[in-house]
């Protein structure tokens, strides 16, 4: 069967003209997911933010919208797309660059947490390095 793969940003409709010959709706569906996760990916190697706020539609040849899926679901689940704050889900630039800036400072927190974690370890192997000594040197001396 033929279904048609539209993409709805925040400015525009962009219509599939030729549309696809997929066995059922299911194999369409998994096609326009993957064409959103496509266009999601593109937008990140250009530099810009997910755009959680578009759609993908799968409409049948008569032009029936059949299905209706948003970027932030295919990302973050049905449940969670629905508990995000319209600030996410929006595509207003102003919203990305908040989204942004969190994402870098829990990345920062991140690496931060893990230079620590580095620290206590190289820490920690000194104090068991000396422990081994002194055990090797109380197992000489009693002997």
């Amino acid at each position: 069967m033929r279904y048609f793969i539209h993409i709805i940003t925040d400015q525009e409709r962009l219509v599939d003209p030729d549309g696809g010959e997929f066995a059922d709706l299911d194999y369409a569906c998994a096609e326009a997911s993957q064409s959103a996760r496509d266009l999601m990916a593109e937008e990140l190697r250009r530099g810009r933010p997910v755009p959680f706020g578009w759609k993908v539609q799968l409409a049948d040849a008569d032009g029936n919208i059949l299905l209706t899926l948003l970027f932030a679901r295919l990302v973050f689940g049905e449940a969670i797309a629905r508990q995000l704050p319209t600030t996410v889900r929006s595509t207003s630039p102003e919203a990305h660059l908040a989204l942004i800036e969190r994402a870098k400072v829990t990345f920062a927190r991140a690496k931060s947490t893990n230079a620590e974690i580095r620290d206590g370890l190289t820490e920690l192997r000194s104090q068991l390095r000396k422990l081994a000594q002194y055990s090797g040197a109380l197992g000489n001396g009693s002997a």
